[in-house]
């Protein structure tokens, strides 16, 4: 038994309402069941209950036992003082206001259906990934589609709340924050943190000042990096081009300051990564990407769809990294520029929580509703989520299908928060 599942019962009302009566023998009429509350205070709020012959308006409080309202300590909380009814599964002690006035109670543990008790534990025990999964093709698409919905503008928030974060810590500068972004990005899942901490180091208003000069931008971006440090005392088997970026690097660390933001090489992962997405190759075509977009979050946030920006992001790298993937070793064949995944990756992971962050800063729906075009032109993603939904039958066809389904998985499934779900409300509804 949970909590949230007597918060389903009393929000759907499904439980023997014969003859109803507090644990005093008062008889109770439910009028209105209140609002659920998510924030603090009792569980439903703006309630009305006929309780004997006087009828109150108020909140209900839910919880397993009686005495867990003195366990939690609502007895000195104001916010608990306009409680009605306690709604409990277990009734092991009667319960006061501050004021010294019982508070009516009503247990459902013989009131509960026992056939949809046995479901509901029947899916909190479930060894499924999803715990519905056996009755998920019983539910009508709807409810599917609605939650896919639901779960997807979950899922722009949560990351629009991330942008939201490094816009305070940039000063509400918007050039800065989608310069950081973007880097984070670049340096996809293994190599996002050192990406992230290399553009905190390394500010979009110093690389603006060398737009001009694509040597300079790379001399700051591999020398902030770590990779024109002489770790190993091995200059002499350095290259002509690592040298001299070396030299214009140590002009630019002397002339910004820049000496003790310079990252270790050992932050930098290389392990089960292909050669074309070593951290070496993205520096170079980032350090591109920088050189010929000087008003970056201009050129995110008007993006028409993504075509255009594929176009834009496939910069060429320069030609010392069209020969190698690292340093002083060339590859035996051209390497390549970034690809159609790797651009959508972008525009799913940069661009489309950008524009959701700016729409809400801006209440702008604009915004919004051009983030979730965009999503609806990529394909979607293929991964084991979104396998096992489709195996399961739900229609994935676009990105905004494959991120809904991955928050709906990550946040729903795994914490078997079937209560919460449109579909787990469903099939307990049924």
């Amino acid at each position: 038994m949970s909590e949230s599942y007597l918060h389903f019962l009393w929000q759907f009302q499904y439980f023997n309402k014969a003859n109803l009566q507090t644990t005093d023998n008062e008889l109770v009429e439910i009028i209105k069941i209140g609002r659920l509350n998510t924030d603090s205070g009792a569980d439903f709020q703006d309630a009305r209950i006929i309780i004997g012959d006087v009828e109150w308006a108020g909140a209900v409080e839910v919880h397993l036992k009686s005495s867990d309202w003195d366990i939690h300590k609502h007895q000195n909380d104001a916010s608990y003082q306009n409680v009605i009814l306690h709604l409990v599964w277990e009734n092991d002690k009667p319960i006061l206001r501050k004021d010294g006035t019982k508070i009516p109670t009503l247990t459902l543990r013989e009131r509960a259906d026992k056939s949809r008790l046995q479901k509901y534990q029947s899916m909190m025990e479930s060894k499924a990934e999803m715990p519905c999964q056996n009755q998920f093709q019983d539910v009508d698409d709807i409810k599917k589609l609605s939650m896919l919905d639901k779960v997807l503008m979950k899922r722009l928030e949560d990351k629009s709340v991330i942008v939201n974060h490094f816009l305070e810590e940039n000063n509400q500068d918007w050039e800065e924050t989608a310069y950081q972004v973007l880097a984070k990005n670049f340096g996809f899942k293994l190599n996002a943190e050192p990406f992230l901490n290399l553009a905190k180091n390394l500010p979009l208003k110093i690389l603006q000042k060398h737009r001009d000069n694509l040597s300079q931008i790379e001399a700051l971006f591999f020398g902030v990096a770590g990779f024109l440090s002489n770790e190993n005392n091995d200059l002499e088997t350095w290259d002509e081009y690592r040298l001299n970026l070396r030299k214009e690097f140590q002009f630019l660390t002397s002339k910004y300051q820049l000496q003790d933001k310079i990252l270790g090489q050992h932050e930098w992962k290389y392990l089960r990564l292909r050669p074309a997405n070593f951290p070496t190759v993205r520096l170079a075509q980032f350090a591109r990407f920088i050189h010929e977009n000087a008003n970056l979050f201009s050129v995110l946030i008007h993006l028409e769809n993504v075509k255009s920006f594929a176009k834009i992001l496939k910069v060429k790298q320069s030609d010392y990294w069209i020969e190698h993937y690292v340093f002083h070793r060339k590859s035996e064949g051209k390497v390549p520029t970034l690809g159609d995944s790797s651009a959508e990756n972008v525009v799913i992971n940069t661009v489309v929580p950008l524009l959701v962050s700016y729409a809400n800063q801006k209440d702008n729906r604009e915004y919004l509703e051009k983030a979730i075009r965009l999503l609806e032109e990529l394909p979607a993603e293929q991964n084991n989520i979104t396998k096992h939904w489709q195996s399961m039958g739900l229609q994935i066809k676009t990105a905004f299908d494959s991120q809904g389904s991955i928050e709906w998985f990550n946040h729903f499934c795994l914490s078997k928060k079937c209560l919460s779900c449109n579909v787990g409300v469903e099939i307990l509804r049924k």
